[in-house]
């Protein structure tokens, strides 16, 4: 079956709901808005120009689908739960949107505007938000401001959530046109455009988390040394190398690493052009997840480093995982000292 027809089967449900599911064109390889109108100009106070965007949807995951709601402003719609299948995600949700969290500032994640029940399913709807990997990253500043936000989620107060850190589970809080990367000329193929233009610095960006179905929560009093999970056979190809083995392992050490990989795979350059910062990534990294050292330090010592380093113009668009070169020398006892207190 064609991934979007269950959700034409459910679209008066979602209609009845306030919610106009947008429909699926060019044999699924998209989803379009029923009208061609744009969205709506205040959109859950998403930045970004909406005057003339066309809003689209790309079938990312069977089970997320786009929609208007009522004051016409663009939202995705996913199915959480089935009975008790993804129960431990739903709870996750209930969590974060609870007061006081929802209202936290160090809350990055992106709300849930609403929970729909049909039979024993469970939807919730969120903001339509833009990927963070919608355009490179042009220079230092915009990559360290990134790598900065991702560690300051994960030492923020929704520490006892492992988050599964991936490029894939993180938006922006922008909706709306992008700057162009390529022209099309009428007799010729597409034209890259070079330097690229200005987006992130023109509005107060801010990251922000999504998807946990692989995520684990632990009771706050648990200290998060003493956290652990179970492997699973399924992963990111950047997870951590004690996510594969037999025994359990500490799923925050865990994320370290999988952020590490992910802040090399985009910045290697500037990583490799820094020592201190490929220090930093190699520390985070070590195969060894006892060695590794804690989010809280990496961000401190981040803090110290990023001043330091000059804001050099650089473009690039992640296509793998490259693994951090080794350390060439053993890490110092002061950071392990620091480190290992997760």
């Amino acid at each position: 079956m064609e991934w979007w027809k269950p959700w034409e089967l459910l679209r008066p449900f979602f209609s009845q709901a306030g919610y106009e599911l947008y429909n699926a064109v060019f044999g699924g390889e998209m989803s379009r808005p029923r009208t061609g109108d744009p969205p709506a100009l205040d959109s859950f106070g998403l930045h970004g120009d909406r005057t003339c965007f066309s809003s689209f949807f790309p079938p990312v995951y069977p089970n997320v689908f786009a929609a208007r709601d009522r004051q016409n402003r663009d939202v995705v719609i996913k199915l959480i739960s089935k009975g008790e299948e993804g129960q431990s995600e739903k709870d996750i949700l209930l969590f974060l949107n609870s007061e006081p969290l929802r209202s936290e500032p160090a809350n990055a994640t992106v709300r849930v505007i609403e929970w729909l029940d049909f039979q024993d399913y469970c939807f919730a709807v969120f903001p339509f938000c833009d990927g963070c990997d919608e355009l490179p990253f042009l220079g230092a500043s915009e990559c360290l401001d990134f790598i900065e936000q991702v560690l300051e989620v994960s030492t923020a107060k929704l520490t006892s959530i492992a988050q599964d850190v991936s490029h894939e589970n993180i938006l922006v809080n922008h909706r709306g046109s992008l700057p162009p990367i390529a022209f099309f000329p009428p007799d010729g193929p597409p034209r890259a455009i070079s330097p690229l233009s200005e987006w992130r610095s023109t509005f107060p960006v801010r990251y922000l988390f999504i998807d946990f179905g692989r995520s684990v929560r632990f009771d706050r009093n648990i200290p998060l040394s003493e956290c652990t999970a179970q492997p699973s056979p399924e992963g990111r190809l950047h997870r951590a190398p004690e996510t594969l083995g037999p025994k359990p392992y500490n799923p925050f050490a865990a994320d370290v690493y999988q952020a590490a990989r992910l802040f090399y795979a985009w910045f290697p350059d500037l990583a490799d052009g820094n020592p201190d910062l490929l220090k930093l990534l190699q520390d985070m990294s070590c195969h060894d997840p006892s060695r590794r050292i804690s989010v809280a330090l990496a961000l401190a010592r981040l803090r110290i480093l990023r001043p330091n380093i000059l804001n050099d113009r650089c473009e690039r668009t992640l296509h793998s995982f490259p693994s951090i070169p080794e350390d060439s020398h053993t890490l110092p006892s002061t950071y392990l000292s620091m480190g290992t207190s997760l």
